[in-house]
């Protein structure tokens, strides 16, 4: 499998002032190449410990969870959310673990070889 890096987010170690879950802008997962079942996830710095959700951003509704306790190296299904959400897109929310006040989530498509 051939890793395509989608998207790269910058979070903070804790929620946002005034945020409860967000620690993290918000991404897109709506570029992914054609054949794309599963996300890999990595974080920088990569010391095993940083751990966290991913939310979806929904407009005058209560946001929600799609992935839960995604570690460095962790493999998950597409969301099934991503493409209604393509614009408004997810974020990064309730990290633990981060001994550093911010940190990276890389995001990687894991595309099938051809």
């Amino acid at each position: 499998m051939a890793e395509v890096l989608i998207t790269e987010i910058r979070s903070d170690r804790d929620p946002r002032r005034g945020q409860k879950d967000r620690s993290s802008p918000n991404f897109s997962l709506a570029e992914i190449p054609a054949g794309t079942t599963e996300l890999l996830w990595r974080t920088e710095p990569d010391t095993g410990k940083i751990r966290f959700n991913v939310m979806a951003d929904i407009r005058a509704n209560s946001d929600h969870r799609v992935l839960s306790n995604i570690a460095s190296g962790a493999r998950t299904p597409l969301p099934r959310e991503r493409e209604s959400l393509s614009r408004r897109g997810f974020y990064i929310a309730n990290p633990s673990g981060s001994e550093q006040d911010i940190f990276v989530v890389k995001v990687y498509a894991l595309v099938p070889d051809q």
